[in-house]
């Protein structure tokens, strides 16, 4: 559910961008300063049951960040290689950083990566 929220979010923000006729990198930026905060506080309230503190939001922020470059590498991929409008890249860029995402802000909530059975 907090993916699906912080996903709903980053569109929101990057096909609002592109409505408003601001480019995708810079857009890309702004959702990772707006997205970033609240995903943290989700997913450590919601999904994972952590407790908040700075350091786990700077490694959760390090998390998402080291993500990015694939972001901008996908939506650069389809929006300037292949014309692609924003509405159908920044969906296609979110599913492919999901997975990502996850485990990131599991290591960085946790300390660890562990998968439950």
């Amino acid at each position: 559910m907090v993916g699906a929220i912080c996903a709903a979010m980053h569109n929101f923000i990057m096909i609002g961008g592109d409505w408003l006729g601001a480019h995708y990198l810079p857009m890309s930026f702004v959702s990772f300063a707006l997205v970033t905060p609240v995903a943290y506080w989700l997913h450590s309230d919601f999904t994972f049951r952590g407790p908040l503190s700075f350091r786990n939001f700077l490694r959760f922020a390090a998390g998402i960040a080291a993500g990015f470059p694939l972001s901008l590498l996908v939506m650069a991929i389809l929006c300037t290689g292949f014309g692609l409008p924003v509405i159908i890249a920044a969906p296609v860029a979110t599913a492919v950083l999901f997975v990502w995402n996850y485990a990131s802000a599991h290591w960085a909530i946790l300390g660890r990566l562990r998968l439950r059975s």
